[in-house]
């Protein structure tokens, strides 16, 4: 490695000078520096490529009590849970840096759960466009429902959703 070969990215942050960096490396980046936080809600639904939305910030899930990271950029919206890693959480590479993000499943159930922040126009397009594409595992989807005590609320757009497709 040569002198001037590595930039400074942000505080805490360097990458190469010239790197190839994919359309979901701000996810790299915010994983790097928020290492309890959970890539969830619109971000993952980028992530998975299950919605037509283009967040400007990244989403990001972490526990009530734990403080939340300090990144200047990209911009992140946090989100407080009771229990972030517990269920649904998968752990990938983006660029060569592990990041966590939530399963299509959990973040179909977290998109109703916080349908308040998103609206639940967004959580219909995951569900609808998760079965489309035949991308939806049942018996997990429906495991994440009865733990986020999800089933008054996503029973309805379940039903209509399996009944037309």
């Amino acid at each position: 490695m040569e002198k001037g070969d590595i930039e400074k990215l942000q505080r805490g942050l360097y990458g190469y000078i010239g790197r190839e960096e994919s359309e979901m490396h701000s996810f790299a980046e915010v994983s790097v520096r928020a290492k309890k936080g959970v890539i969830c809600l619109l971000s993952a639904l980028i992530y998975h490529n299950l919605t037509t939305q283009a967040p400007f910030q990244i989403w990001l899930s972490i526990k009530k009590n734990d403080r939340a990271p300090n990144i200047e950029y990209p911009s992140i919206k946090i989100v407080r849970t009771r229990d972030v890693k517990d269920l649904g959480v998968i752990s990938t590479q983006v660029d060569g840096i592990p990041i966590l993000v939530t399963d299509v499943e959990r973040t179909i159930v977290d998109c109703f759960k916080f349908r308040n922040k998103n609206g639940i126009d967004v959580a219909i397009e995951a569900l609808t466009e998760a079965k489309r594409a035949n991308r939806l595992e049942q018996r997990k989807l429906w495991e994440y429902v009865k733990h986020y005590r999800m089933t008054n609320v996503m029973m309805p757009y379940m039903e209509i959703i399996n009944y037309s497709g």
